[in-house]
């Protein structure tokens, strides 16, 4: 079997993904000066915090349907799909942070593109 050269570069960037969005919320907490723990307080600060942990609660799924659809369906597609997730995921945190109710096609976008994993993987070691 061939490693999954596709598939670890985008993992990497999902790695880098998730670096980012810590970051911002960092840069969000400076620029209108909440220091943590706070939470609350200015509406940026809450929603760049909502982009991060939306972020966060979706990294159980597209990581392993990620690697999976790798090994299962292929590396090629399995990195296609997984970028297209990272594609939406910067246009869902750009789109939340200047209007949050303008987020759903990009939420649609990173959600399909998990789909997409799931299902490619399951077709595929169902058809073995």
């Amino acid at each position: 079997m061939e490693l999954p050269v596709y598939t670890s570069v985008v993992t990497l960037l999902i790695a880098l993904y998730y670096l980012w969005i810590g970051v911002h919320v960092g840069i969000v907490r400076g620029k209108v000066k909440i220091p943590a723990p706070a939470t609350s307080g200015d509406p940026l600060l809450e929603r760049a915090l909502r982009v991060q942990m939306n972020a966060v609660e979706a990294a159980p799924a597209i990581l392993p349907a990620l690697w999976l659809a790798a090994v299962w369906m292929s590396d090629l597609w399995a990195a296609v799909l997984g970028l297209v997730w990272i594609l939406a995921r910067l246009a869902y945190g750009k789109l939340y942070m200047s209007n949050p109710a303008s987020r759903g096609p990009a939420f649609g976008a990173q959600f399909f593109a998990v789909l997409g994993l799931i299902e490619g993987m399951g077709f595929a070691a169902v058809s073995c």
